[in-house]
């Protein structure tokens, strides 16, 4: 009886143990700056995300920049409509029901709830590497997951918009087999390129092996 519970405690030490090294490697191996502390994936992911047996190379999020830069259309049009409401309540309509002051306040509350609602869009998208999986998983009010194993990765392309190369961002999309398009992408990544780099090296080291 108690050999065999000094063999169960042996084999758990060791899951552990292989576990911790695994957390160690991919730490090593992981392109820093850019991923997030490995030691901390599994507590933030979602539950049964990742297996127990898979070694996470790098799990990140856009970069806080993305909530302004995504935003910035629709904030652009909230400052033209509240600097024509204020220009229409200056030439004292006899309509307008509102004053300067109210056309301001209303803009500030419309821009203040839009870049509330994308700051959510940023917290609630998570991307990882895996030595088996690429995954993103995105959406407020619906989650949606998408996964693919890297020996079906085809094509990865590194995306820079106008507004993203200007911070030195970037966007990561992936193409998988049998697709006529990109499946996904990681958007407004911090050092895209680092990212694309360790991405292909996990793909050359790992891709054939599952």
């Amino acid at each position: 009886m108690r050999r065999d519970e000094s063999r169960g405690r042996t084999a758990a030490s060791s899951r552990d143990a292989a576990r911790a090294a695994c957390i160690r490697f991919a730490a090593a191996e992981a392109v820093e700056p850019v991923t997030r502390p490995i030691d901390q994936a599994r507590d933030a992911l979602p539950a049964d995300l990742v297996g127990d047996d898979e070694i996470i190379i790098m799990w990140l999020k856009p970069s806080p920049l993305y909530i302004i830069l995504a935003a910035l259309g629709s904030l652009v049009l909230i400052a033209t409509l509240t600097l024509l409401l204020a220009y229409l309540s200056a030439l004292s309509l006899p309509k307008a029901a509102w004053s300067d002051r109210d056309a301001f306040l209303f803009g500030l509350t419309i821009a203040v709830i839009r870049l509330a609602w994308q700051g959510l869009e940023w917290w609630n998208q998570t991307y990882v590497l895996t030595d088996r999986r690429i995954i993103a998983v995105y959406g407020v009010l619906r989650r949606s997951y998408f996964q693919a194993p890297l020996q079906q990765i085809q094509h990865i392309a590194v995306i820079q918009t106008v507004r993203e190369r200007a911070f030195g961002l970037g966007t990561l999309a992936f193409a998988t087999a049998g697709s006529d398009g990109y499946d996904a992408a990681w958007l407004s990544l911090a050092h895209p390129f680092a990212v694309y780099k360790q991405i292909n090296h996990t793909i050359d080291r790992y891709g054939k092996r599952h």
